[in-house]
């Protein structure tokens, strides 16, 4: 059965209010949908390899030598010291975990903002649900995060720096609410880029900052050494940063025993809730004007 869909600009009601209610019927679309999002997301995959020796198999070589490198530098070369001069194995653990999350956000960021213009054959055709664009996006940014945890687990483990237990159980629910934040992001910012295409430009700086602002490359421990005079941007860090709950999440589920990485539940009630207000503003503001996205791009 085919299913006609008409838009008609003096008729149909405008605001971006209007659709949160409609939101609740987005799982329901992607489900229809489901062969299409599938066949999205396995094309966009394999095309990464496509014609290379290896083919899928560097999404597990690249990953590996990304920790190998990362081991040696800041294991060996520029870590920490123990007690007895070894080196602080742990950092290099604790900064591949941080790495491997923010990648994948980045992953699924850079290809959204452009998700609309570099589809714009599909857009144009009235039927066609763009709002399910970004789901093949984010599920194979989640699939690299997958590998490189399991990479992050089993050396990790090896190292006696990660201690998986029960914990380990509720990967998926950090998995799911980072897919909705992701969704929901990319959403807004591939509405946002169709009006403004200087948000591609601007979004490769903000990144950057937030990486930076992100506990990647440092412990959250550090924040409480800022001086007075900066203390906001450890408030701004901490509590204005969807992706710090994020890691330390990741980093609890995987293993992660650093009394600094705090109480789970109360990170993944804060990063559920940054997730909902991300699917909500970005849903909202891509159905209110998809409509104008074929005359546009």
């Amino acid at each position: 059965m085919t299913i006609a869909r008409s838009y008609d600009v003096e008729t149909e009601p405008r605001g971006i209010l209007r659709h949160v209610v409609p939101l609740l019927g987005y799982p329901r679309l992607i489900w229809q949908n489901r062969f299409m999002i599938h066949n999205s997301f396995r094309r966009e995959l394999l095309s990464r390899w496509h014609g290379s020796f290896l083919g899928a198999g560097w999404m597990l070589v690249q990953p590996l030598f990304q920790f190998a490198v990362y081991f040696l530098v800041f294991g060996y070369l520029f870590g920490q010291r123990g007690t007895d001069g070894a080196p602080d194995r742990g950092f290099a653990v604790y900064l591949f975990s941080g790495v491997i999350v923010f990648h994948s956000l980045l992953e699924a960021i850079n290809k959204c903002v452009t998700i609309v213009s570099s589809n714009s054959n599909l857009v144009k055709k009235v039927a066609f649900p763009s709002e399910t664009l970004v789901i093949p996006v984010a599920m194979i940014s989640i699939v690299l995060y997958l590998v490189g945890a399991v990479i992050c687990l089993v050396f990790g483990f090896g190292f006696d720096v990660l201690q998986p237990g029960w914990m380990l159980l509720t990967l998926p629910l950090v998995v799911l609410a980072q897919f909705t934040f992701t969704v929901g992001l990319g959403l807004f910012l591939g509405n946002a880029n169709v009006f403004m295409p200087d948000v591609g430009q601007l979004m490769r700086i903000i990144t950057m900052a937030w990486m930076f602002l992100s506990p990647v490359f440092w412990t959250p421990d550090r924040l409480d050494q800022l001086p007075e005079s900066i203390a906001w941007v450890g408030d701004l860090a901490r509590y204005g940063n969807p992706a710090y709950s994020l890691l330390m999440c990741h980093r609890i589920a995987l293993g992660g025993t650093a009394d600094f990485l705090g109480e789970f539940w109360p990170q993944l009630g804060i990063v559920s809730m940054w997730a909902v207000f991300f699917l909500v503003l970005g849903y909202t503001t891509f159905a209110a004007n998809k409509h104008k996205f074929a005359d546009i791009v």
